[in-house]
């Protein structure tokens, strides 16, 4: 395994990116040091994405762990996607993270941030205006299930057109990477939808459901009638599609603070 966090950088960006890499290392050994943490950066907050988080604070939303953006920040840094895609991006705390290490080095070809509100749609435009971003980074407000179908669909229509010649998607399709962070209560089918969205050795990152550990109680109505059920549920699906996916594709788990990042790279 490459220990020099540029090497293995190298390494990792030639695998995912350009198809290479060393067939003696196996899919376990290639998601490992995708997903490590960087020894040349720290977990320090960037100054425009803690004020971001303060924000958050104050209007009582919920920010991804410090150190889950961190790590999310060191694999995006460490794959240089070309089309990259956010999902549940929120007020930005996570993409401001990605605005920042992009201020000294090459920015994806197309990166868009996707949230269904357009009270926050209105605040993430206001950090790609900052970081002068507007050729390369656009913000779309709606449903990703409504693009996500519209992409697929626009996919398979242009399916036997040459990549370069295709025009009038939606969505820089197929992704290189997508990040699913949404509401947990559709995180599983997001990440579904995103899948579908990559391109054969491309990545779909996000966090891993919560595991429901109390007691939720009977189901009077045969349906969850709270969000303690209706986490189970929620997990159980989560479960359901990590088998397929184990089985069909390759999946990697890395645990930080607050929580645990998973990898699915797509294989079939």
């Amino acid at each position: 395994m490459p220990v020099d966090d540029e090497i293995q950088s190298s390494w990792v960006r030639g695998v995912f990116m350009d198809g290479g890499g060393l067939p003696q290392f196996s899919h376990e050994d290639i998601m490992t040091a995708l997903l490590s943490e960087s020894q040349d950066r720290d977990q320090e907050e960037p100054e425009i994405a803690a004020n971001i988080t303060q924000q958050m604070l104050h209007m009582e939303l919920d920010p991804l762990p410090r150190s889950m953006r961190s790590r999310f920040r060191d694999i995006v840094e460490r794959l240089s996607p070309n089309r990259l895609i956010e999902v549940g991006a929120g007020i930005g705390h996570l993409s401001a993270w990605f605005h920042d290490i992009w201020v000294d080095s090459e920015h994806p070809e197309s990166y868009v941030m996707i949230e269904e509100g357009n009270r926050f749609g209105v605040i993430l435009q206001r950090i790609v205006d900052r970081f002068d971003a507007n050729s390369w980074c656009s913000v779309y407000v709606g449903s990703w299930e409504s693009m996500s179908s519209e992409a697929t669909a626009w996919l398979a229509a242009n399916a036997s057109t040459p990549e370069a010649a295709r025009t009038g998607a939606l969505l820089p399709v197929p992704a290189d990477v997508v990040i699913v962070h949404s509401d947990w209560r559709g995180q599983v089918q997001d990440v579904v939808n995103a899948l579908s969205l990559v391109r054969l050795g491309g990545v779909v990152l996000t966090p891993e459901p919560l595991v429901p550990t109390a007691d939720v109680g009977d189901y009077p109505s045969g349906k969850p009638s709270n969000d303690q059920q209706m986490r189970v549920e929620v997990f159980n699906q989560w479960i359901r599609h990590m088998t397929d996916w184990n089985e069909n594709q390759a999946v990697g788990f890395t645990e930080v603070g607050g929580g645990t990042i998973v990898a699915i790279r797509r294989l079939s």
